[in-house]
């Protein structure tokens, strides 16, 4: 009776210790975590805490979230959950200078009216349920806002940034003016600024880019034919400089000696150059050129860009699909490359925190002998590119020719740099005015006032938005969201150049595709081999034409082809051999297959099965010894 009580006695206060931890915990520990992500995503960064930290004023955040409307949707539920959570630990981190309110705004209710006047976007779920507003918009004391229409839940990775960003622009009123200059329709045809659209909707749409840019700065379109820069642009970007007069690469040479930053993408062959058809002369759009250079400077800077050829990187490579619509089939496009961590110089703030740059049919800068600069890459190749003439692309694009043709290299080739130093200007007399008359523009400079800082990128293409975003629809909704740094490189590298750097530590956290590098490797060194086979097979193919060709032919009269004995016996051994050819290839397709099915059972167990099974067997095995010990300790009563 009394072992029984005991018994009841300690369930009963066993309860009580679960239930009163369980009040401690939520209300002491409610926010806490472990973060085992492999960047700590989930926790805020020294630059967020930092900017939080030196917030001279207080700003305002109010978090819109209707939580009926989300309750058939419970992944989007749990992310809100996250969302709220983070803010209220950035209004900890804040020492009271962010103050946060969480609205639920009902139908026709004030909130859902200021939601609307704040640019919020509301989802409509279903056609019975209340429109879903998900979304945050922030104010300051001189009535600043920023908003973040809505938390699109692909893009957690990088919630932290945004939210951040969000502050550090509610709390920094001076921005930068940046410049840009492009021979393309980067900023659309027709460009309304006050609505953010073209006039005309059969006009060429803004860039992305533009709308990012004018996010952090306050950017201005400059002509192509500009003849001096103004001097209060802290910052200049030159995208595509395709056949600049002298006078504008002038006025751009007095700008960098006068202490101005510049930032050049520039191409060899740019894919998103599309030369209008003529229809009177098909091959002229083919023939147009679609590189950019900035020859005269670049020389005077200390380096060169490469006319004839691009790179081409298999260790790169992005998979493409190729062949005919009903029987697609990936393939490495070699010109088409996804620049990861290894491609990054670690060294640079600018480019240490990437992840991630998509490049397509990129160029390469050369060190010239005597340059006075002191030149760094910024991202390269691997060592295992090659070079390709760019004609190949021009007049013959074909993915599977450049992979069969492939042949590994052993050289690194800088993509992008940046040169810093004591330069003379390209233009010791001035350049050429509209008249044909040399002249110097008043002011002109010889040398640089101080150090200059350029930064030149050989590929224009990593702007076009099919190379860094995507759109999804979410309920009727069209939601963009970024698949690269291509953006963040820039940004970063405005920001360091003129001493805007408060967000460069925490831009580029989020996280893109993790391939698995073993699968990868396995597979392209069985895609290698079928390329060999197929290689070979062609060649004996060419060999056997040839052959056929020099063998004396006779015709009837009727000037029909007859094939002697001994050809029909060599087309038949061909055409055995080339069976068998095809059947290896299947074979290695097929083996191939087998591998990495088998390699990814592999990883699926070690990844998801593997910590369960330790984990149930460690309950067993706590279980087990509590049960040895509860009848141990019976037997010696």
């Amino acid at each position: 009776m009394n072992k029984q009580l005991l018994s009841a006695t300690g369930l009963i206060l066993a309860i009580i210790l679960f239930v009163s931890f369980n009040v401690v915990v939520n209300g002491n520990f409610k926010s806490a975590r472990v973060d085992l992500t492999e960047d700590n995503l989930y926790t805020l960064s020294d630059g967020t805490i930092n900017i939080l930290q030196s917030m001279d004023e207080p700003i305002s955040l109010r978090f819109y979230y209707t939580e009926k409307a989300a309750q058939a949707l419970p992944s989007l539920k749990s992310y809100a959950q996250r969302v709220q959570e983070l803010l209220l630990e950035y209004q900890r981190a804040s020492n009271g200078k962010i103050r946060l309110f969480i609205m639920n705004p009902e139908p026709f209710s004030s909130d859902e009216q200021r939601a609307d006047q704040y640019g919020l976007q509301s989802v409509p779920i279903d056609g019975e349920s209340d429109p879903l507003y998900f979304g945050l918009a922030g104010t300051n004391e001189i009535d600043g806002v920023e908003t973040i229409p809505f938390f699109q839940p692909e893009k957690e990775d990088t919630l932290e940034y945004d939210l951040t960003k969000l502050i550090y622009k509610l709390s920094n009123n001076n921005r930068k003016a940046v410049g840009v200059i492009s021979s393309l329709e980067v900023d659309g045809e027709q460009y309304d600024p006050l609505k953010g659209e073209v006039a005309s909707p059969d006009g060429a749409k803004p860039w992305a880019v533009m709308a990012e840019l004018r996010q952090m700065f306050n950017v201005s379109m400059l002509p192509t034919d500009i003849r001096r820069i103004p001097s209060s642009m802290d910052a200049l970007v030159v995208i595509h400089p395709k056949e600049l007069s002298e006078s504008t690469l002038y006025a751009i040479d007095q700008y960098v000696l006068a202490g101005g930053k510049l930032i050049t993408y520039v191409d060899p062959y740019a894919e998103v150059d599309k030369p209008k058809k003529d229809p009177d002369n098909p091959m002229s759009a083919m023939l147009a050129p679609r590189s950019s250079n900035m020859e005269e400077l670049f020389t005077a800077w200390g380096f060169k860009r490469s006319n004839t050829d691009v790179v081409a990187d298999r260790k790169t490579a992005t998979k493409v699909d190729f062949g005919a619509k009903t029987d697609y089939q990936p393939i490495d496009y070699v010109l088409w490359q996804k620049l990861v961590k290894d491609n990054f110089n670690k060294d640079e703030r600018i480019t240490s925190a990437l992840r991630q740059l998509n490049v397509a049919t990129p160029g390469r800068f050369e060190i010239l002998d005597e340059h006075t600069t002191n030149i760094t890459p910024l991202f390269s190749s691997s060592n295992e590119a090659m070079l390709v003439d760019k004609r190949v692309v021009q007049f013959r694009n074909d993915p599977v020719a450049l992979l069969t043709k492939y042949q590994a290299g052993t050289i690194s080739y800088p993509m992008a740099i940046r040169a810093q130093g004591e330069v003379k200007t390209a233009f010791p007399d001035g350049a050429k005015t509209v008249s044909g008359d040399i002249k110097k523009m008043p002011g002109h400079l010889d040398n640089a006032k101080q150090a200059i800082d350029v930064i030149a990128i050989a590929d224009v293409d990593m702007l076009d938005d099919r190379f860094w975003v995507e759109t999804q629809d979410f309920y009727g909704k069209q939601l963009a969201f970024n698949t690269s740094n291509n953006i963040d490189f820039l940004i970063n590298a405005i920001e360091d150049m003129t001493g805007s750097e408060g967000l460069i530590s925490i831009r580029s956290r989020a996280g893109f595709s993790r391939p698995f590098h073993k699968v990868i490797a396995l597979q392209r060194d069985a895609e290698k081999r079928f390329r060999t086979k197929e290689r070979e097979l062609q060649n004996k193919l060419k060999e056997t034409q040839q052959r056929i060709a020099r063998m004396q032919v006779q015709r009837s009269g009727s000037g029909e082809q007859i094939l002697s004995p001994e050809q029909q016996k060599e087309i038949a051994e061909f055409r055995l051999t080339a069976n068998k050819t095809q059947q290896q290839l299947r074979d290695v397709q097929a083996n191939l297959r087998k591998d990495i099915d088998k390699l990814d059972a592999q990883l699926k167990f070690f990844n998801i099965g593997l910590v369960p099974i330790l984990v149930g067997l460690l309950a067993v095995f706590t279980g087990w010894m509590r049960i040895r010990k509860r009848n141990k300790a019976r037997s010696q009563q």
